[in-house]
């Protein structure tokens, strides 16, 4: 699973949700900037824990995979049903047996 953009989505929300919360209460620029920079700050360490976690748990619940059951053996190929080859060296002495006769 793709958790890179995980903490990105989780501090963008909560910089939204400070915002909002800081223009309905009508508060200072200096009170604003401080309130954004701190919620900033510690839900970007909240979202990098949180797929430190994730990254951990999907790592240890996906099966390890051998080399050698990836690599399918040669001949187990079944590409359908094949026609029978014909014997190359019978094949020629028919043609060559029509050329003289």
């Amino acid at each position: 699973m793709n958790t890179k953009p995980i903490p990105v989505i989780i501090t963008l929300s909560a910089a939204l949700i400070s915002c909002v919360v800081s223009i309905v209460q009508r508060v200072e620029f200096s009170v604003f900037v401080s309130r954004l920079l701190i919620v900033v700050l510690v839900f970007l360490v909240m979202g990098t824990i949180i797929k430190m976690i994730l990254d951990y748990s999907f790592r240890t619940l996906e099966p390890t995979v051998s080399i050698d059951d990836t690599i399918e053996p040669v001949g187990s190929e079944n590409p359908g049903p094949q026609e029978p080859e014909e014997d190359v060296a019978t094949t020629e002495e028919n043609s060559s047996e029509s050329e003289e006769g």
